[in-house]
């Protein structure tokens, strides 16, 4: 597996790949029978904003983009947002589902948390019926706070890690 970083990940990847594999990865976890209209097209902008989102990320001193490929196949991404001293968000975290259990999520979640600093207290959004996503993020060390809110279309989580170390 290689990891690229910043411009590097977006030179390899590009829009149209970006925006392939987010349309793979919310396609299949964001999505259950019971959604309305309005939480559908919450979901698919998601995926019309994601290429912008990883391009705007890749350039910025307080983001950080980062891209996993195996054997040349683009695979995943992350991106980490540094909102300020006390506030660090894994802010993205899309991995096709063809490489789901092979390590992509855990790479890109180390490298992540390396980018925002293992040793700080950081936090992340995720859909509360992505049961798989919130078992995978508990192995990392984050809890689902139950008194923060989101005002999301979709139903979300926060989930929150300790400071580390």
């Amino acid at each position: 597996m290689k990891i690229l970083t910043d411009e590097k990940a977006v030179a390899a990847t590009g829009g149209p790949a970006i925006t392939a594999l987010t349309e793979a990865a919310t396609g299949a976890t964001f999505y259950t029978d019971a959604l309305s209209p309005e939480q559908i097209a919450a979901n698919r902008r998601i995926v019309a904003i994601a290429a912008d989102a990883c391009f705007t990320a890749a350039a910025s001193d307080r983001q950080h983009f980062a891209a996993a490929f195996i054997d040349d196949a683009f695979a995943g991404y992350v991106i980490a947002t540094h909102h300020g001293e006390e506030d660090r968000e894994l802010d993205w975290l899309m991995v096709d589902p063809r490489f789901h259990g092979t390590g992509v999520s855990a790479a890109l979640m180390e490298a992540g948390i390396a980018w925002l600093g293992a040793d700080r207290a950081l936090w992340l959004n995720v859909i509360r019926h992505n049961e798989r996503a919130i078992r995978f993020y508990r192995r990392f060390g984050f809890e689902i706070d139950p008194d923060a809110r989101t005002d999301h279309v979709v139903p979300h989580a926060i989930m929150r890690r300790s400071a580390q170390g």
